[in-house]
């Protein structure tokens, strides 16, 4: 094999390994940077994004934000945090929204408008891929 050739396969093998990484991108639960709260758990966020917690780990309130459904975030989010489908939570919503327990978190877009959202509210949680993570918002929780 000449040298162009294994520099083609090198810079395939570099392009493929690229494309994998994003598919597997890491989400960052991420919270204003005057929050408190040092971390969270997998399951603290799920209780608070299914309304079953109103505050942070140390007491402190909170308010959640989602993502429109058809981001890659939020579609990570549900299997990875929540552990539904969208059918499941729609479902799950439904009933909550009927016996007056609890209100789903309200939809702001795509990673970029979470992200601006929780950095301008003191009480914010919200989820965003990693690579969107800046000294705005703080860093609770990495979920691979």
């Amino acid at each position: 094999m000449n040298i162009q050739m294994k520099m083609a396969w090198a810079g395939l093998l570099l392009v493929a390994s690229s494309a994998f990484g994003v598919a597997q991108a890491e989400l960052a639960i991420i919270a204003h940077p005057s929050q408190k709260v040092v971390g969270v758990s997998q399951d603290n966020v799920s209780d608070i994004y299914l309304g079953r917690s109103k505050t942070f780990p140390n007491g402190a309130a909170v308010e959640a934000v989602d993502q429109d459904s058809g981001t890659a975030s939020y579609q990570q989010f549900l299997a990875k945090v929540l552990k539904m489908d969208a059918a499941a939570l729609k479902s799950y919503w439904a009933k909550r929204i009927f016996s007056g327990k609890a209100k789903p978190p309200k939809g702001l877009g795509d990673d970029e408008a979470v992200k601006k959202w929780v950095a301008a509210n003191p009480n914010g949680l919200g989820y965003v891929q990693g690579k969107f993570v800046d000294s705005s918002v703080k860093v609770l929780l990495i979920i691979p």
